[in-house]
């Protein structure tokens, strides 16, 4: 009984630090006129959530060190829903795109690597602001 009992134990830890070691701390919540800094490896993700975003559009600004490493998948949220408002390649070091849609809710933005980036740029650092 020792025996399975430790088994089990060793079991359960073994997969929570499995899942804290691929999963980051995020999403987290953002508000205007702040900038983040983070930084990506193959294979890593960051979200970020913007409440009451706005229907007239929401400004996302990245600076990165490298173009076409990073990618940005929006959606926006509310009642219950999420709506796909698409993909941007971050193709500039200094870019500026956005996303906003007629319903008012939350902006999500995903801040991912481009597939096959990761070989010449293992990791790359980037700072987020919205306005």
């Amino acid at each position: 009984m020792k025996k399975m009992l430790t088994a089990v134990l060793v079991f359960v830890m073994g997969l929570s630090m499995s899942f804290g070691l691929t999963a980051s701390a995020n999403p987290v919540t953002v508000n205007y006129g702040y900038s983040f800094n983070h930084s990506l490896s193959s294979g890593q993700t960051y979200t970020y959530n913007l409440p009451n975003a706005r229907t007239s559009g929401t400004s996302v600004k990245i600076t990165t060190s490298v173009a076409n490493v990073l990618r940005l998948h929006y959606y926006w949220s509310y009642n219950n829903a999420l709506v796909d408002l698409g993909t941007a390649i971050v193709n500039k070091t200094n870019y500026s795109g956005g996303a906003s849609y007629y319903q008012t809710g939350t902006l999500v933005t995903v801040v991912e690597r481009v597939p096959g980036s990761t070989t010449p740029y293992p990791v790359i650092a980037y700072t987020i602001s919205f306005n």
